[in-house]
């Protein structure tokens, strides 16, 4: 009985992060934004939530990446890291975090779309609607929506202008 329990339990667990996952592109927009490097354009950025309003610290959320150039997996890794370093993590915690992303990130070219969505648990990467590597910590998976969404990021105009002010 225990182990029909504990197997119900894990195909809920399972079925529901699963739904979640795949009804990401059903969810609302918050708000988009280009990140523009002196006249180049790198990439459009939009977010998603359920309601399809940005509140603090909600943890349902999709962030969707559309590049606009070809940057390699390593330059994307270099890119994260100096925006977690402007946000204050340590050196240890980045490198650990950067290893996990490498396992998972692509290179991307023009029209490459990287889709990311979080919930209160984990964070998962999707490409062509899948999964890119396996889930990501909590505390991954905020680091790397924090590089947008906290008030302390690098481009304020850009976060104003994702979470729809």
């Amino acid at each position: 009985m225990k182990a029909y329990l504990a197997l119900l339990l894990l195909i809920v667990t399972l079925t529901s992060s699963s739904a979640q996952a795949s009804s990401w592109f059903t969810w609302p927009t918050v708000g988009e934004s280009t990140l523009k490097w002196g006249w180049w354009q790198i990439y459009v950025a939009q977010l998603k939530t359920p309601t399809g309003k940005y509140v603090a610290n909600d943890p349902n959320l999709a962030l969707i990446i559309r590049y606009l150039r070809d940057i390699d997996k390593e330059d994307l890794l270099i890119a994260t890291d100096k925006q977690w370093q402007h946000l204050g993590f340590s050196s240890l915690q980045r490198q650990q975090w950067l290893s996990q992303l490498a396992q998972q990130w692509p290179s991307v070219k023009p029209g490459d779309r990287l889709v990311f969505v979080k919930n209160a648990t984990e964070g998962r990467f999707y490409q062509k609607g899948k999964p890119l590597g396996k889930p990501l910590s909590a505390a991954l998976s905020n680091a790397f929506i924090g590089i947008w969404l906290s008030t302390d990021t690098a481009y304020p105009k850009l976060r104003l202008q994702l979470i729809g002010q």
